[in-house]
């Protein structure tokens, strides 16, 4: 290959761009609904994640504030936002939303389930 942004885009060289996802999560006996983007990781990003939990970092607020991102790409969430604070003004995320956004996290990320296969 010549080196070039052309060639590097086709060998998919730059980070993608972040997953468009649609969410559900029960609220006040109510379904709600959302769209959210996620942002896909890298090694590097995951695992100097890990290494700040030893340093009080709270592992998956931060991974939910760094990846759940608007259309525009901005985050939707602070850590505070995650885990609520009087400067916040609410409390911390419920667990059903907290596992869905993870959910989405793992699955913009290539863990999560995959399609079912065609008969």
């Amino acid at each position: 290959m010549d080196l070039s942004i052309q060639a590097l885009k086709a060998a998919g060289a730059f980070s993608p761009p972040p997953v468009k996802k649609d969410i559900a999560w029960h609220s006040g006996g109510k379904q709600q609904k959302a769209t959210i983007y996620i942002r896909q990781e890298s090694f590097v990003e995951l695992t100097e994640r890990w290494k700040e939990q030893d340093k009080g970092a709270d592992f998956l607020a931060t991974r939910i504030a760094a990846n759940v991102l608007k259309k525009d790409g901005t985050p939707v969430f602070t850590v505070e936002d995650v885990v609520g604070s009087e400067a916040s003004g609410h409390g911390p995320l419920s667990a059903e939303l907290t596992i869905v956004l993870l959910n989405a996290i793992s699955e913009a990320n290539g863990a999560g389930p995959a399609d079912k296969p065609k008969k």
